[in-house]
C-alpha cells in the first residue's frame, strides 16, 4: 500500500516537474503561437513554492525522489532572484549625478478595493506625503484620475513638479501621465494614449523617461469571484474557459505591444532610458524576458524581499517596473507600502555611468 501511495505522490511531482519548467519558457515562445505556455507564466512562483513542498515530503520520506524537485529548481535557478531578492539597498543619498524615478499605478487615488474606499482627496493627501518622503526627480502615474486636473497640477507645483505630460481635463482618465521637477526637452507618444515618453535634461545628463500602462486583463467583478475560488477547487469550467481566453489574449496583446511600440524605441534610443509603469505581466512573462535582454531590471540589483507590487483582489505579483539601460547604474530599490490603491508604488535611484 505504502508503495503504491508513492507511486501516486510521484507522478503527482512529475506533473508539477513538468509544469515548472514550462512555465519558464514562455519568456522564449511567442504568446501568438504558444498562448497555453504563456499563461503559465503567472505560475512560476506558486510552482516552485508546490516543488518545494515536495522536496520536504520526500526528504521527510528518506527518498531518493526530492532529486526530481530539486534539479529542476536548480537548472531553472536564474528565475528565483526575479521573485526573491536579500540585501538589496532601499535608500541612497541623492547627489548632482543621481536621478530619482517612482512609478505608481495610483487606481484614481481611491483606494485598495470596496473595503477601503477612499475618496480621491484623502487618496491624494496620502500621495502627497509619499512624494514629501520619497522627494523622486520624476515619476510616472497610471489611472491618474483627480476631482480636478488643475487643483492636482496645482499641488504638484508646490512640491517642485512644474512640469507634466499627460494629464487630460478635469473628470477624465488620464492612462499615463509624467511628472518632472526638470523641463522636457521633447515629448512623444508611443501610442495613442497608454504609452508616452520625454527627454530631460539633469545637471547636464539627459535621460529619456518612457511611461507605459500595459493592456489589463479586463478581469470583471464575476471573474474575480470566479478567481477566489480557486482555492476552494470550486471554478466551474465555463467560467475557467472565459478567464483563460482573456488571459490568453492579453499575453498576445502584450507582444505585439513589445514588437510595434517598446522594442523599436529601445533600439532607436542612442541617450539612456528608463521605461517605467504598470506591465500588467510577472517576471517570468514573454514580455519581461525579452525588455531585460535589452534593459536591467533594479530590483534584481537593489530588491529585498518578494517584491510584490500589485495587492489586489486576486493573486499578488510584481507587475510594476522600472527598467533602465546600461548608461545607468542601479544604487536603491524600494517599494513604498500604502492602501492608496490596488498597486504599490516602486522607487529607484540611478546614477549617471561615465
Amino acid at each position: 500500500m505504502k508503495k503504491f501511495f508513492r507511486g501516486i505522490l510521484l507522478i503527482i511531482n512529475i506533473v508539477f516537474v513538468v509544469a515548472l519548467l514550462l512555465s519558464t519558457m514562455a519568456g522564449r515562445l511567442a504568446p501568438h503561437q504558444f498562448p497555453k505556455i504563456s499563461i503559465l507564466s503567472y505560475g512560476y512562483f506558486p510552482l516552485l513554492l508546490v516543488n518545494l513542498i515536495f522536496i520536504i515530503i520526500w526528504l521527510c520520506l528518506s527518498r531518493w525522489e526530492f532529486l526530481l524537485s530539486t534539479a529542476t529548481i536548480v537548472l531553472r535557478w536564474s528565475f528565483v532572484p526575479l521573485f526573491f531578492q536579500v540585501g538589496g539597498t532601499t535608500d541612497a543619498d541623492p547627489t548632482d549625478h543621481t536621478l530619482k524615478v517612482m512609478t505608481f499605478n495610483a487606481h484614481g487615488f481611491e483606494g485598495l478595493d470596496e473595503d477601503t474606499l477612499m475618496t480621491r482627496d484623502s487618496g491624494l493627501v496620502m500621495f502627497y506625503q509619499i512624494l514629501r518622503d520619497e522627494a523622486p526627480d520624476v515619476f510616472c502615474l497610471q489611472e491618474c484620475f483627480a476631482t480636478s486636473s488643475n487643483r492636482l497640477r496645482d499641488s504638484l507645483q508646490q512640491y517642485g513638479y512644474i512640469h507634466q505630460h499627460g494629464m487630460h481635463g478635469s473628470g477624465r482618465v488620464s492612462p499615463v501621465v509624467i511628472f518632472s521637477k526638470y523641463p522636457f526637452d521633447q515629448v512623444f507618444y508611443a501610442d495613442k494614449s497608454s504609452k508616452l515618453y520625454a527627454d530631460l535634461t539633469k545637471n547636464g545628463h539627459s535621460v529619456r523617461i518612457c511611461a507605459v500602462h500595459l493592456d489589463s486583463y479586463q478581469l470583471d467583478v464575476d471573474d474575480l469571484h470566479e478567481l477566489e475560488k480557486i482555492s476552494h477547487a470550486e471554478l466551474d469550467k465555463s467560467s475557467a474557459r472565459r478567464i483563460l481566453n482573456k488571459f490568453k489574449e492579453t499575453t498576445q496583446t502584450h507582444e505585439q505591444e513589445w514588437n510595434d511600440q517598446l522594442k523599436p524605441l529601445i533600439e532607436k534610443t542612442t541617450i539612456p532610458l528608463i521605461i517605467a509603469g504598470d506591465f500588467n505581466d510577472t517576471p517570468a512573462s514573454y514580455i519581461y524576458q525579452q525588455i531585460t535582454h535589452h534593459l536591467q531590471d533594479p530590483y534584481v540589483e537593489q530588491g529585498r524581499g518578494i517584491g510584490t507590487t500589485y495587492h489586489g483582489p486576486y493573486p499578488a505579483y510584481r507587475i510594476d517596473y522600472i527598467f533602465h539601460s546600461s548608461q545607468l547604474q542601479t544604487m536603491s530599490y524600494k517599494r513604498v507600502k500604502t492602501n492608496i490603491s490596488d498597486h504599490y508604488p516602486i522607487v529607484a535611484q540611478f546614477n549617471f555611468a561615465d
